[in-house]
């Protein structure tokens, strides 16, 4: 499927910035589930240079910017070609050995829900048919609703609610596979879905690392693998360290406001 995408990353300050540096990670990921026909990076103000690819095959661009006043647009956008493997990642240009994501953080470590829910699971011997059956258990534990829970929300806290978005599903079932010491990791992307067409935003999944096949992306907010629908842009061991923007600021007061706007269209 040819999928032609734009996103356009509005940012708004309260006063002016002395000094901002923007890391960026908005490049698609090279693999064979995904081909980058073509894609561009931009901003509306700030120097904008690419800098390396990290040990997780990202490609890396930065900005700076000195004495920044009001607004800054970053946009990306292009055409990716997907394939469906069924949910197995070809082709990932990453170097890290994939037990560094058996590593909890603050956003993933369990609780006492978590721990209690995996007190019920069996571990099944065939790993395949195990992750299968996670993807589902965490599908079927909370119940999609937005407006519940933020990027600071936790999976205990989201499991406690029984309430939250794509990212607390992708949480909830990193936690859960971690303590069956299967490494896995949370992914930020886009979805092509025809329900909510005129409304799109980032998603995230997660991708299990499953001996006989490698990593393996499984999307529990949908209760499937994912397929040529879906675009990979990064990966991280919770929401935060995927963001496909980081940013530091040099003695600033002020705010800032955030607000994103996605197409995503098939190529006729």
């Amino acid at each position: 499927m040819i999928l032609n995408i734009k996103h356009q990353t509005n940012y708004n300050f309260s006063s002016c910035v002395p000094r901002l540096v923007q890391s960026l990670r908005l490049y698609p990921s090279k693999c064979k589930n995904q081909k980058v026909i073509n894609w561009n990076i931009s901003t509306s103000i700030g120097q904008l240079t690419e800098s390396h690819q990290d040990a997780l095959g990202h490609k890396i661009y930065n900005i700076y910017n000195e004495s920044l006043v009001g607004k800054q647009t970053i946009v990306s956008e292009g055409t990716i070609d997907t394939k469906d493997f069924q949910g197995v990642m070809h082709g990932l240009e990453d170097q890290l050995n994939p037990f560094c994501f058996l590593r909890f953080t603050e956003l993933t470590r369990p609780g006492d829900k978590i721990n209690e829910l995996s007190r019920k699971i069996i571990k099944k011997n065939n790993e395949i048919k195990f992750c299968h059956d996670l993807n589902i258990i965490v599908y079927e534990t909370i119940n999609f609703k937005t407006g519940v829970t933020n990027n600071q929300t936790t999976a205990e806290e989201s499991l406690k609610l029984k309430k939250g978005v794509c990212q607390d599903y992708a949480h909830i079932l990193i936690s859960l596979s971690k303590i069956f010491s299967i490494p896995a990791r949370y992914v930020n992307g886009y979805l092509r879905d025809d329900n909510h067409i005129n409304n799109y935003s980032s998603h995230a999944w997660v991708e299990l690392f499953i001996k006989e096949l490698g990593w393996v992306a499984f999307d529990p907010s949908h209760k499937k693998c994912i397929d040529e629908n879906y675009v990979r842009i990064s990966c991280g061991y919770d929401f935060i360290d995927a963001s496909p923007i980081k940013g530091v600021k040099l003695n600033y007061p002020g705010g800032e406001h955030l607000n994103f706007k996605i197409d995503i269209n098939i190529q006729q």
